[in-house]
């Protein structure tokens, strides 16, 4: 079944098909209806790559990601599909594994595809400079709206949405100080990320603003992503040191998952023998009844946003760029707000 079949069947010409395929406007109601009833009859269902290749874009949206397993973007691409669900677009979603090759990949793949708009996380602080200008032109080659999520794009004019990772660092690391602790360790890991950088600046500068030296054996630092096994190594190593600090800030979910694996199993107790602040909040907290402070940002919002700031820039409404913070929110736990409120009472 062809639009020419169907043009045959309405009695009416190919170009009034194509009008009513495209939801144009100049298409009279009567004529519209008895279009859209004979490929209801027919089980006619249009092509979109024919479609893409006479308007030149179609009704995709690529969306790039590192990773399809992450909570964090999980609860992103939820928010995202919230509002897109609503339009006539869908998004088609490509992963990279943070490989500069692969993603190289997907967006010439969506080129093809000639996509309308694209959601990216981008590998290129992974990519030699040579890899991450081929991905920078690959980007531009797509020839339509891009908005950037959560990692940023040197030199670029795309619109993006962060998280606001040195402030949501600095106040955890100044709660803890408030609470009257000294030794204060940090895991944080994608150093090679500003989302990294970001998080250790906020850790800095909040032990510099209490005048309290970093103790360096209480640090777990590395450029790239870990797994919490490589977490969990690590930590049940510092415990057979006897170097963990009385309190720290755990920079994600795969930190603290093997982090809080180490210490029960060792027989340190979270709330007493450590107290711990780490972004994001995890179910597990809640269903082992954990006393752990957390960041908390509203990755819905943040999934919403990005998907209004496409769309918007769709629309033409605005020609400058424009970059979006979403907050960390503190959560104190009760064991930590009652250390604070001790404190607060020797001071």
């Amino acid at each position: 079944m062809t639009i020419n079949d169907i043009a045959t069947l309405a009695g009416v010409s190919k170009s009034t098909v194509s009008r009513v395929l495209n939801n144009a406007s100049n298409v009279n109601e009567k004529t519209r209806q008895l279009v859209l009833k004979v490929m209801k009859e027919n089980n006619y269902v249009p092509s979109c790559m024919a479609r893409a290749l006479n308007k030149n874009k179609n009704n995709v949206i690529g969306l790039i990601l590192p990773d399809v397993d992450s909570a964090f973007f999980g609860a992103i691409v939820h928010g995202i599909n919230d509002v897109l669900k609503k339009t006539d677009y869908t998004i088609l979603l490509c992963c990279t594994d943070n490989n500069p090759q692969d993603e190289l990949h997907a967006l010439y793949a969506l080129q093809q595809q000639r996509v309308s708009g694209l959601f990216l996380t981008t590998s290129s602080s992974f990519a030699t400079p040579k890899d991450a200008q081929l991905i920078t032109d690959a980007v531009k080659d797509i020839k339509a709206p891009v908005v950037l999520i959560d990692r940023i794009f040197p030199n670029t004019s795309w619109d993006g949405v962060y998280s606001d990772n040195f402030s949501g660092a600095y106040s955890a690391v100044h709660t803890l100080i408030e609470c009257g602790y000294r030794k204060i360790g940090a895991y944080i890991s994608d150093m090679k990320l500003q989302i990294g950088q970001e998080r250790y600046n906020g850790f800095q500068l909040a032990m510099s603003d209490a005048n309290i030296p970093i103790d360096k054996k209480y640090l777990f630092l590395d450029d790239f992503s870990v797994s919490h096994k490589d977490i969990y190594d690590y930590t049940c190593q510092q415990i057979q040191k006897n170097n963990l600090p009385d309190a720290i800030f755990l920079s994600n979910r795969i930190i603290t998952k093997g982090f809080f694996k180490a210490i029960f199993e060792n027989g340190i107790v979270p709330g007493k023998d450590i107290h711990c602040i780490g972004f994001d909040y995890s179910d597990l907290i809640d269903i082992l009844n954990i006393p752990y402070s957390y960041l908390e940002r509203n990755l819905n919002l943040f999934g919403q946003t990005s998907a209004h700031l496409l769309l918007s820039r769709k629309n033409n409404e605005s020609p400058v760029q424009r970059n979006y913070t979403i907050p960390a929110t503190l959560h104190i736990h009760e064991s930590l707000a009652k250390q604070h409120a001790k404190n607060a009472d020797i001071i």
